[in-house]
């Protein structure tokens, strides 16, 4: 564009002095100055426009450079977030995994508990009962002891005519005793039973006598 303007106004220059109708000293001259004037300047022009272009074109390479550099550090960055975005997903399924696990466990663990709660409840009050059941035996027996022991007081001599050869004769002894003394219905009963559970007990303790005592 500026080589156009310079090529113009040289044009201008020389019609100048034609239209005029005036002849300057050495014209020649004046033209070869102006156009060795313009060529400089169109050099200059070229020359800076060639450094601007190369310039351009080192900056162009550079940002090229580095923006590839960019890419590739932003893929390393962007493969290694994926990378720990994948394991914090398995963890994180490692983990659910493991708090379902636990929670069967801790359900399994409290139906066991149950289980064994009402085990020991049922035992606890089986305890207790037959507990209960002990110690009224061991008062009855008690009582019973006390009377025997006031009747044998008593009367020491029909205690020595009772027949201890066989457990029979000694819960008709007893159940005579206890008829005597006025002892209730219901701890005469219990006397008696826990007589013959006692004969039972000792009959089983000891076994049954040999064929050879007989004969």
């Amino acid at each position: 564009m500026k080589s156009m303007q310079l090529l113009l106004g040289l044009c201008a220059l020389l019609a100048a002095p034609a239209a005029a109708g005036t002849v300057e000293a050495n014209p020649l001259g004046k033209v070869l100055e102006l156009m060795t004037s313009l060529e400089s300047k169109i050099t200059a022009e070229g020359e800076a426009e060639e450094k601007a272009y190369k310039e351009y074109v080192e900056w162009c390479d550079d940002a090229a450079t580095n923006k590839g550099f960019e890419i590739k550090t932003q893929q390393a960055a962007k493969a290694k977030l994926e990378a720990a975005i994948g394991k914090e997903t398995g963890d994180i399924d490692a983990g659910v995994s493991k708090v379902e696990e636990l929670a069967a466990s801790i359900a399994t663990s409290e139906s066991e508990l149950r289980d064994a709660t009402a085990v020991r409840e049922k035992e606890v009050a089986d305890f207790k009962a037959s507990e209960a059941e002990l110690a009224d035996a061991v008062d009855t027996i008690g009582r019973a002891v006390a009377l025997i022991e006031r009747e044998m007081a008593k009367n020491p001599a029909s205690f020595a005519q009772v027949d201890t050869s066989s457990m029979r004769n000694i819960v008709n002894a007893l159940s005579a005793i206890v008829d005597a003394a006025a002892f209730s219905g219901k701890d005469r009963q219990k006397l008696i039973a826990l007589a013959q559970q006692g004969g039972q007990d000792d009959d089983a303790d000891f076994g049954a006598p040999a064929a050879a005592v007989y004969k």
